[in-house]
């Protein structure tokens, strides 16, 4: 068993040993003037034999030959030479090594042998390596930093703690514009030859200092293990927000089904993400001010609720703007009631709009009207939040100064005496922080100040939702059972690479089987899936017309069943309302028309009655190699590729998480029966959507599930098609979940003709 290894000596280090230092280089240096500017007891140490000074700083010839043991080694050589020293390092029982640098990456057969070398020599010696490939840490808890690059002296110490994948994202996050959010540690995490994201993570998740952690994440080594830290930091308070990159279409993995393809890969990461509570941002931009706006319910020691805001400008049109930018960002602003608009009139006669959100501007002396808009809407018992929106002067210019100043005072004045709501200063578009504004927000304890209107709508709505989610995680538990499990007991670092069954989603190599319709209807039918009725036979005409009496003579639908036939519809193997003798002959003609054009030989057709009215929907799952299964619904027919409206969700999942995600549908309206039409069964579809997830999760050979169309209606729903995958080699009738639902039966055959075996299904 390889020995713990212990991330405090990375972070906290009494002394940092720069190898291959130079004047050339320039990084020893860098880390000496970033450990000057901290203000940070943490020594610096060169090392190179070259040189018995650089820069005024004694250089030494080796590590033995050091005034001290070092806590830290870092590299100032190509990485390509860093397995030596490592091993120099290891020998010297130093506890951690970062290996910055360029390279790596693209650096072929001797950097992948590089990374080999370092990472067997760390994970023996219980080294903490961070990289190589990054450009190291800027921690403010304990004051010390072996980062690369220029730290910015203006930064303050905060409770946010940023990790990255990029070296530049964490410049980024370094020299972002305001100086505003208060970092505990940020950390340049490069190519986790040792430690990963799941360790850095984990070891802000412990410390006390970390109250958020922001991530630009590229891709997870572990990610069932990150998803079940995600949910612990649900659970213990701490917010994570994160830019995760790759939603582009790429290649999925082999889907077959339509709800496969609709479930694609940044989808499923994101229905993963919604499910551990990650508050997921679409850039840097919205990073950021989400990261502020968390920061700022910290300083203040307040939340944003339920998220309603009201809004208060300094014009009209500005206030039109937010009004529309409201509804894409998903922020709520409730109108402002009645005794609240009474208040206002009373103060402000010459108003001649209410509403949210509010533009005093011109109604009174702007220090009066700010105050009385303001103390109306903070006492009414209607809002969240109570956001000012007025752009951010530029370089502190005296009109735009006070302007800004008057109507935060009035925003801070109403607010002071009223915990429950949160006041922020918005910008209303992203340019620089005027330090006089600022300053008049710290001395009012801080306050968030975010800039851009689009970019603090969706980071209050953001925050809003990720006060709910914690709320019923709280109450609900985690999605995955086993996720407090892996998170607490599985050893924190990389260089274990043991995986709990619970991380064990992929689908591995292997063929896949498709199964036929018949045989998938019997898997879903025999597991508690409500699936139509219908009858299998041969594909003669006669045996077909001796079905379709069978069931009553009423409309059937006729399908045909044909081993390696995945989408009948689009092979023209599917025919509809055959109502009488003649529509059902000719109907099996245009089926075996079809099979000769897919170059399939039918092994018989299905006939089933035809579906009642309703709503056509389409219900799925797949097996996905990084989150594991999920499960989608939406709008469904032929047109589900072309409408794309539907989740993807985390399996397992309840009826009730279902409800709540089905509402959030473009075409929720139809669901909710438009027209006067009777509303659909939602509670029966979010039953079906919970079963079939909870499937996915029961029998791991099941790869795909497509469910096409589900019909909902006031009645229930009914799954008239159904498509299911698994693993080859595997039989379905052997699996508990998969056991055959059918029974052969023998009828007399029309006109006489010989008897022959017919299978009913009736589930």
């Amino acid at each position: 068993m390889p020995p713990p290894i212990d991330l405090r000596p990375l972070f906290a280090p009494r002394s940092i040993a720069v190898v291959g230092a130079s004047p050339r280089g320039g990084i020893a240096v860098t880390v000496r003037e970033n450990l000057r500017i901290l203000g940070s007891a943490t020594r610096v140490h060169f090392v190179n034999p070259n040189y018995r000074a650089i820069d005024g700083s004694p250089c030494h010839p080796s590590l033995d030959d050091l005034p001290e043991r070092p806590d830290t080694v870092l590299l100032a050589v190509n990485p390509l030479r860093a397995a030596p020293i490592t091993q120099e390092a290891a020998n010297a029982g130093i506890p951690s090594i970062v290996i910055p640098g360029g390279g790596v990456v693209e650096g072929g057969e001797a950097a992948a042998d590089m990374q080999r070398a370092v990472r067997e020599i760390a994970v023996r010696h219980g080294i903490a390596l961070l990289g190589p490939n990054c450009m190291g840490m800027v921690d403010w808890v304990s004051n010390s930093t072996n980062y690369i690059g220029d730290v910015n002296p203006w930064l303050p110490r905060g409770h946010v703690a940023g990790l990255a994948q990029s070296g530049s994202v964490t410049d980024a996050f370094i020299h972002a514009p305001g100086s505003r959010i208060g970092y505990s540690r940020i950390v340049s995490i490069g190519s986790e030859a040792v430690l990963d994201l799941c360790d850095y993570l984990a070891y802000c998740l412990d410390d006390p200092e970390t109250h958020a952690v922001m991530l630009f994440v590229e891709g997870f080594k572990r990610p069932e293990r990150f998803f079940a830290l995600a949910d612990r930091a649900l659970a213990i308070g701490k917010p994570i927000l994160a830019v995760k990159v790759g939603r582009s279409v790429q290649a999925q993995d082999a889907a077959i089904a339509h709800s496969g393809s609709l479930a694609g890969e940044d989808r499923a990461i994101d229905a993963a993400l919604d499910a551990a509570g990650v508050i997921r941002c679409d850039d840097l931009d919205e990073l950021l001010e989400q990261a502020e706006l968390i920061a700022g319910t910290g300083r203040l020691g307040r939340g944003v609720g339920r998220g309603r805001t009201g809004v208060v400008t300094v014009s009209t049109g500005e206030a039109s703007l937010v009004a529309d930018l409201a509804g894409r960002t998903g922020l709520d602003l409730p109108p402002i009631p009645e005794p609240a608009r009474a208040q206002i009139l009373a103060g402000l006669p010459t108003m001649g709009y209410i509403g949210n959100p509010l533009d005093p501007w011109g109604a009174d002396d702007a220090d009066h009207a700010y105050r009385v808009a303001v103390e109306a809407m903070a006492g009414s018992g209607a809002y969240d939040v109570l956001a000012i929106v007025h752009d951010s002067p530029f370089r502190d210019l005296p009109s735009e100064v006070h302007v800004a100043r008057t109507v935060t005072s009035a925003l801070v004045d109403a607010t002071a005496a009223r915990p429950e709501l949160l006041p922020v200063y918005v910008s209303l578009t992203s340019g620089d922080v005027s330090e006089q504004v600022k300053a008049t927000i710290d001395a009012a304890g801080g306050m968030p100040m975010l800039r851009g209107a689009t970019e603090a709508m969706h980071a209050i709505a953001r925050l809003a939702g990720w006060e709910a989610r914690r709320s019923a995680r709280l109450v609900a538990g985690p999605r995955r059972p086993g996720w407090p499990e892996l998170a607490a007991s599985v050893p924190r670092c990389a260089h274990d690479d043991r995986e709990d069954a619970l991380a064990r989603h992929e689908p591995g190599p292997g063929p896949r089987c498709v199964l036929g319709e018949r045989e998938s209807l019997a898997l879903l039918g025999a597991a508690g899936v409500p699936v139509a009725r219908y009858l299998a036979v041969p594909p003669a005409a006669d045996d077909v017309v001796g079905a379709w009496r069978e069931l009553g003579g009423q409309p059937v639908a006729l399908k045909l069943d044909a081993e390696g036939l995945a989408h009948k519809s689009d092979a023209g193997g599917v025919v509809l309302d055959a109502a009488d003798e003649a529509a059902v002959r000719a109907g099996v003609a245009e089926l075996r028309a079809a099979a000769d054009r897919a170059g399939v030989t039918p092994r018989g057709v299905l006939v089933e009655p035809m579906a009642p009215p309703g709503v056509e929907m389409i219900v799925g799952g797949r097996r996905d190699p990084i989150v594991g299964p999920v499960v989608l619904v939406g709008l469904g027919g032929v047109l589900a590729e072309i409408l794309d409206d539907v989740a993807v969700i985390l399996a397992p999942v309840d009826a009730a998480a279902v409800r709540r995600r089905l509402e959030r549908l473009r075409g929720a309206a139809l669901l909710r029966g438009p027209r006067g039409g009777r509303p659909v069964d939602v509670d029966a579809l979010a039953s079906l959507v919970s079963r079939v997830a909870a499937l996915l999760v029961e029998d791991e050979a099941l790869l795909e599930i497509d469910l096409n169309p589900v019909i909902a209606s006031a009645g229930g729903v009914v799954a008239v098609d159904a498509l299911v995958v698994r693993r080859a080699g595997q039989d379905p009738e052997s699996n508990s979940t998969g056991a055959s639902a059918h029974r052969a039966v023998a009828r007399p055959a029309p006109d006489g003709a010989a008897p022959h075996p017919s299978t009913t299904f009736d589930t």
